[in-house]
């Protein structure tokens, strides 16, 4: 190979550090909201049950998941001796999982939640999850299976458990069955 695909691990990290800054803030206005509750301005979309949700979505998900996804890019070249495969799939699970995060903040600002804690999202975002972390998993394998290292090192392991352990918790905590696609009014 010629070189490693670092440009979308550059990219993650930048965006784990804008969810970083995202989320803290959305967790200091809600902090904020217990000792001042007039700050949502007669708004719905600033109240505390809405905030919240984005508080711990944006920096679990979009900063530790950014992070996590940017990292595993990174070590798994590494330690593999081996480049990413393709050119689009690496960005199609990044832009992927970040508009997941987008469809979730969005969906709680205007009060679409499944009222799951850590399993907010609704339906929707909760596909779209599935397929860019099946595209995940799927490229992680592939890069594993180009290594140029004879071993896998457990970095790798645990990068793989990390993918394999979300999509587990993903699934047992979305197991409801939406009973129509038109929410009920």
């Amino acid at each position: 190979f010629d070189s490693y695909y670092d440009d979308p691990t550059k990219v993650g990290i930048i965006l784990a550090l804008i969810w970083a800054i995202a989320g803290l803030a959305a967790g200091v206005w809600v902090a904020s909201l217990l000792a001042w509750p007039d700050l949502t301005f007669d708004a719905a979309w600033s109240s505390f049950g809405r905030l919240r949700p984005l508080h711990t979505s944006g920096v679990i998900f979009g900063f530790g998941g950014n992070a996590l996804i940017a990292t595993s890019f990174h070590v798994m070249q590494r330690t593999s001796r081996a480049r990413l495969p393709g050119q689009i799939s690496p960005w199609f699970v990044l832009i992927g999982f970040n508009l997941f995060c987008v469809l979730a903040i969005s969906g709680y600002l205007m009060g679409i939640t499944q009222s799951k804690e850590y399993a907010e999202a609704e339906w929707y975002a909760d596909i779209w999850l599935v397929i860019v972390w099946v595209t995940y998993f799927v490229l992680y394998i592939r890069t594993l299976a180009r290594r140029n290292e004879p071993h896998i090192y457990v970095a790798n392991w645990y990068y793989l458990a990390f993918i394999v352990v979300v999509a587990i918790l993903h699934v047992v905590n979305n197991l409801a069955v939406p009973a129509s696609f038109a929410q009920a009014k």
